[in-house]
């Protein structure tokens, strides 16, 4: 007769084990796993001039932002029609507030950081607005600026201002500031527009005739710095 092999201790807890297992199994699938942190979007716009292969690119003391290391940064892009603004977007944690700062990397790989202190942003649900920016430039009130040009002109032509800033078209003709002038004040011309605070600007004045063609002044680029706050005028005499 054949008897059945003795049964061992180990055989005997066999059946518990798995029953526990199946437990565990079933009790993991149903349990509520961990809200995931909330994310919000935050796009930024920074207007910067740089040097044919330059990036431009933000970086913070995020995660999101890549902990300040130039290699992690989020890169903003431009185009020929937008340049010289920058766009893009990060991610910030609802809620929470997060420091940064623009930097330019050469195609060299030379990294420019902005010597300014490091700005910040705070996520508020429904609160939290593009952010806009320039390159090393503070936040602040902008400075009411005017320009007045002495300008002798044929019949026909106008005068313009065209520099290094957005404000100022750029430097593209098409976008420049125009000048006006009145029988009582000719030929003094005068424009008067916006201009960010602390900010070096470079420009020069053009003539636009009838025919659409343009005329520069001849010279350096005049230049000059904005205040802080305030106003700032420039008196100039057409060469």
């Amino acid at each position: 007769m054949t008897t059945a092999p003795p049964r061992t201790a180990a055989a005997g807890w066999r059946p518990l084990l798995l029953v526990a297992a199946l437990l565990a199994c079933l009790l993991g699938a149903v349990a509520p796993a961990g809200a995931a942190t909330a994310e919000a979007t935050l796009w930024v716009t920074v207007t910067a001039r740089t040097q044919p292969g330059d990036t431009v690119l933000i970086s913070g003391n995020t995660a999101q932002l890549g902990n300040w290391n130039p290699a992690a940064a989020v890169p903003l892009q431009t185009t020929a029609q937008t340049y010289p603004t920058w766009k893009g977007y990060f991610q910030i944690i609802q809620g929470t507030t997060a420091e940064y700062k623009f930097l330019i990397r050469s195609s060299t790989g030379a990294v420019t950081w902005e010597s300014i202190p490091n700005r910040s942003v705070t996520d508020s649900p429904g609160t939290v607005s593009p952010i806009d920016e320039r390159w090393n430039v503070s936040d602040g009130a902008p400075v009411t600026a005017s320009f007045h040009a002495t300008a002798t002109t044929a019949y026909g032509q106008n005068l313009y201002l065209a520099g290094n800033l957005a404000e100022l078209g750029g430097w593209d003709p098409a976008k420049a500031v125009p000048l006006t002038t009145g029988s009582g004040s000719y030929p003094v011309w005068s424009a008067g527009l916006q201009l960010p605070p602390n900010t070096p600007i470079a420009y020069k004045y053009l003539l636009k005739n009838p025919d659409g063609s343009v005329a520069w002044e001849s010279g350096d680029n005049r230049t000059a710095t904005t205040p802080p706050t305030g106003t700032f005028t420039a008196d100039d005499t057409w060469r």
